[in-house]
């Protein structure tokens, strides 16, 4: 009996270590956040919350910039910025926590989805942008989220776990310099809106306004850092 007594225990400080190990694999690779998420697609993307209506504000201002804002309350938070600086919140999520709760309006994250990367690269970065808004959209009610895509193949991809009628963000950074680029910025944006059918866009960045009449969706347009900095695109 004392054999078999000490037989259970030893199982169950097993099954005790092991939980232990599962949460810290789960905490590092943020499997934990998605727990309770709807997954959709083959990319295992959880399924955002459709942002119906949103604040009025005068601006968007970037993490990197975010700490230093002295008016947060007539800003939006975004991740328009170097792939470098999104790390710390994919790193220390819960560092964030205030920042975050301090803006009325977030657009999900924007971890770089390029033409010239490879495609493992391009799935990771979409899923960690999906993950990290997700989580946002628990701890804040108007997180509306952010599109990213590359090119034609990348599309159908890029969009699952994309809500439908709801307000979506993206960013034009990056896409005024070269032809290829704009057309496959504008491509995007057309299959955006045929698949999710958006109550508006949100644009950081430079917007022609001939490029207004292709879309028969609200639009609102906020010039990046640059362009208020030093005129640029």
């Amino acid at each position: 009996m004392l054999e078999e007594n000490n037989i259970n225990n030893e199982s169950i400080n097993n099954q005790i270590e092991l939980c232990k190990k599962e949460q810290e694999v789960q905490r590092f690779f943020k499997w934990d956040i998605i727990e309770n998420a709807e997954i959709v697609g083959e990319h295992h993307h959880p399924k955002l919350k459709a942002i119906t209506e949103i604040p009025n504000v005068k601006r968007l201002v970037t993490l990197n910039n975010a700490p230093y804002e002295k008016h947060p309350e007539e800003c939006g938070l975004c991740f328009y910025t170097k792939d470098s600086v999104i790390e710390r919140i994919w790193n220390n999520r819960h560092k964030y926590v205030n920042l975050v709760q301090r803006f009325p309006l977030v657009c999900g994250l924007d971890y770089s989805i390029l033409l010239n990367m490879y495609y493992p690269q391009q799935d990771y970065n979409c899923w960690r942008n999906y993950v990290m808004t997700y989580w946002m959209q628990q701890i804040h009610p108007t997180v509306v989220p952010n599109a990213g895509f590359a090119d034609i193949y990348s599309q159908p991809w890029t969009l699952d776990g994309m809500p439908d009628d709801s307000w979506i963000a993206v960013t034009s950074q990056g896409c005024q310099d070269e032809y290829i680029l704009k057309y496959y910025f504008l491509n995007g944006l057309h299959e955006l809106v045929r698949q999710k059918h958006p109550r508006g866009l949100i644009v950081y960045g430079h917007f022609p306004q001939e490029w207004f009449d292709k879309f028969p969706i609200p639009i609102i347009v906020f010039p990046s850092y640059s362009e208020e900095t030093w005129g640029g695109a």
